[in-house]
């Protein structure tokens, strides 16, 4: 690799750090030597094994002037570009050392978003059709790209995304002034799920996702989740990613401050609790101010606003009254029900050997009759304030120990 494609690949792989293929962080990437700081990331699957892709923007040029972007129009720096060839010779140059088994693509907008999108199509269709590479893609479809982009991108990947960014137009608006919510954004994740349609199920196998920038616009976290639900019912929404924002120099919000990274992990175990745990937007709660509360993870905050449904019988519970238990999940319910269908679970330590969190689920639970736990425990486990707690729980409650 020349000086020059080297300096080109750190450049193009580290603007493309914003954009988020996983829920990792930075602790997720690979440790490669510092070439490769920014451009390998892993992905993780939900049994804990994971693999590695080359994260790199096709440019970081923009047209557009995004007012929190390190790539936004008007910005004063050096800009850079891949060409098609290029970038799939990097690429395959990285799978052949067996550094990377996967490619995560995105780009700046330069020119039309046609002309754009189309450059980074054929940079996967090099690596399909020529290196005959078969293993993992994931492509950003870009804000008004035209129907045949979004349809080949369905054709090519195994993954595909437009970043949402904000939950409406009147937050979008102070993010991006260009971009049109329902027009640019949203028809084209509907044009995703058409393509996908008509392909099959051998297509797109990992879905489309979306991307929320996490603070700066005064959008809240109940209309995000709201958004969140909304896109997963009408274009069939794989996954979201939040990314709290952080101020970059020599931009309209570089004097804004930042997301409290809380939030963003906040908004991650809601949305959990809402795709794996059967959990209703109704279940979330919220202050106030329609944000997640950010002393108690919302699992926990539902149940202690919630506690004329606990505790539960362990022996006798519905699956899905189970999962709405904190210390509790998918894995251990189904290890619950099976053990009980064998014989009654009688102890705390029965629970721990099946997955359960016991010092979290024991105040929700009754096992064989018995209650095992205090709410106020746990409470005071988690360091919450007496006031709070009284919320929480009812004035009389810190100084009785309930125990509901």
């Amino acid at each position: 690799m020349t000086a020059a494609a080297r300096d080109k690949l750190v450049l193009l792989s580290t603007a493309a750090r914003f954009d988020i293929c996983a829920t990792c962080g930075p602790a997720s990437q690979v440790d490669a030597g510092d070439l490769f700081a920014h451009s390998i990331t892993r992905l993780f699957r939900p049994d804990g094994t994971y693999f590695s892709v080359f994260k790199v923007l096709m440019t970081d040029a923009c047209q557009y002037d995004c007012l929190y972007c390190v790539n936004r129009a008007g910005r004063s720096c050096r800009r850079h570009s891949f060409t098609p060839d290029e970038l799939a010779a990097t690429f395959v140059d990285l799978h052949e050392r067996n550094l990377v088994s996967g490619l995560f693509l995105s780009s700046g907008v330069r020119g039309a978003p046609g002309e754009a999108m189309a450059e980074m199509l054929t940079a996967v269709e090099i690596l399909r059709e020529k290196h005959r590479f078969g293993g993992y893609v994931h492509l950003k479809v870009l804000p008004g790209a035209p129907y045949d982009c979004v349809e080949r991108a369905v054709e090519l990947a195994d993954r595909v995304s437009v970043n949402m960014e904000a939950p409406t137009q009147r937050a979008l608006d102070k993010l991006a002034t260009r971009k049109r919510l329902s027009e640019d954004i949203i028809q084209r994740m509907q044009w995703i799920r058409r393509a996908s349609d008509r392909a099959g199920p051998d297509r797109l196998k990992s879905g489309q996702t979306t991307q929320f920038v996490v603070g700066p616009a005064g959008e809240s976290d109940r209309e995000i989740l709201s958004s969140v639900v909304a896109l997963r019912r009408s274009v069939g929404l794989r996954r979201a990613y939040f990314s709290a924002f952080s101020p970059v120099p020599d931009t309209p919000l570089e004097g804004e401050p930042a997301a409290p990274p809380l939030r963003q992990h906040r908004l991650y175990q809601a949305d959990w609790l809402l795709r794996e745990y059967g959990f209703a937007l109704g279940d979330i709660c919220f202050d106030e101010g329609d944000s997640l509360p950010h002393d108690m993870d919302p699992k926990v905050v539902f149940a202690v606003r919630n506690l004329h449904l606990f505790p539960l019988e362990v022996n006798g519970a519905a699956r899905e009254d189970l999962l709405k238990v904190p210390g509790v999940g998918p894995r251990s319910v189904a290890r619950i029900l099976a053990a009980r269908r064998r014989s009654q679970i009688t102890s705390p330590a029965e629970l721990r050997r099946l997955g359960v969190t016991v010092r979290r689920a024991a105040p929700f639970l009754l096992c064989d009759g018995k209650r095992i736990g205090r709410i106020s425990d746990l409470l005071r486990e988690k360091r919450v304030p007496p006031e709070q707690l009284e919320l929480a729980l009812g004035p009389s409650s810190w100084g009785a120990g309930r125990t509901s």
